[in-house]
């Protein structure tokens, strides 16, 4: 009875390309309870895939891949490092990690290249990335800040990661962070909050920190990332309440902006103080998902410095960013 009640599951996805439980229980005459148990024992099977959350959630039929060749043995070493730093996205949303990920990107996008090859490759980068990196874990960056603006009003730029590597796209903290802003998705925000937090918190030891502000998003979202992650972050300090307005008729993302002298005009003309009467801080640490340009970092600590606040120092920290020349970085 079993089998053919799973016969006739599959019998019907074929058919329809498509079910939910509720279009099972209606065809089986079964209760919702019984037809979620075949449901789960062919998504176990691989027989069958589920996708949505409830209350709208669709079985399909798994496809058909070809079947994969072998690859060859990676070294333990080597496997260690992409295991931990390597992130691929599919399309669908699948979040795959580690050695899978990287076999999946190099099927997709280098399939004439020895798999190998390129982990020794992407290993390489990583070492190479240990140059710039400081013994706190941080990137410093402040030298190509200081190369884009004439006058830089922040005393040190610190990335947690750089935003991409040659060949391999995106880091996995900048997938993160993309699809965390895009999707709105708390879960993710929460991991990104929990890698984030020792980098904070050593900055604001190592530079005495008294005072923080997030930099303000621009693009309109009902969860807005910069806002839930600081509040998942939860710094015992005072906060700088800042703000951005809308300066002309319409809004104007940084993102969509390609000059670096747009940008400085677009942060100038839209950052704000949201109460020009705080305490003079004299150590102050700004806060952003991303940098690209440095612009918003500059003009706020100018806008702040003009008002002395963070008159001894401005430490501004990105989740990831830039480290050679100016970018532009589009996809936030």
């Amino acid at each position: 009875m079993i089998t053919n009640t799973r016969d006739r599951i599959v019998e019907y996805v074929t058919k329809n390309r498509q079910a939910r439980v509720h279009d099972l229980v209606g065809f089986l005459g079964l209760s919702h309870v019984a037809v979620h148990k075949q449901l789960k024992a062919l998504v176990n099977s691989g027989v069958l895939q589920k996708a949505g959350k409830p209350p709208l959630v669709f079985y399909t039929l798994v496809s058909k891949r070809e079947p994969s060749h072998a690859k060859p043995l990676l070294p333990k070493a080597v496997q260690s490092v992409i295991d931990a730093n390597f992130l691929s996205i599919t399309p669908e949303g699948k979040l795959l990690y580690g050695i899978s990920g990287f076999t999946y990107w190099a099927n997709l996008y280098q399939k004439n290249q020895p798999l190998l090859h390129l982990a020794q490759k992407y290993v390489k980068i990583l070492e190479q990335k240990k140059e710039y990196t400081a013994r706190e874990g941080w990137i410093d960056s402040t030298v190509k800040l200081k190369s884009a603006f004439p006058k830089c009003y922040v005393n040190h730029l610190l990335y947690q990661d750089i935003y991409s590597y040659p060949l391999f796209g995106r880091t996995k903290l900048a997938k993160f962070v993309m699809h965390a802003k895009q999707a709105e998705n708390k879960k993710i925000i929460d991991q990104i909050a929990i890698l984030a937090k020792p980098f904070v918190e050593r900055i604001i030891k190592r530079f005495d920190i008294n005072a923080v502000g997030f930099i303000p998003p621009t693009v309109p979202r009902p969860l807005q990332f910069m806002d839930e992650l600081e509040r998942k972050l939860n710094l015992a300090l005072p906060k700088i309440d800042l703000v951005k307005i809308m300066a002309g008729d319409i809004l104007v993302p940084q993102k969509t902006l390609a000059k670096l002298e747009e940008r400085v005009i677009n942060a100038r003309s839209s950052i704000y103080l949201h109460h020009i009467a705080e305490p003079p801080f004299s150590n102050v640490l700004l806060i952003d998902d991303v940098a690209g340009s440095g612009a918003s970092f500059n003009e706020t600590a100018r806008k702040l410095k003009g008002i002395k606040i963070g008159y001894n120092r401005i430490i501004a920290f990105a989740l990831v960013g830039n480290i050679k020349g100016y970018d532009v970085i589009r996809q936030m």
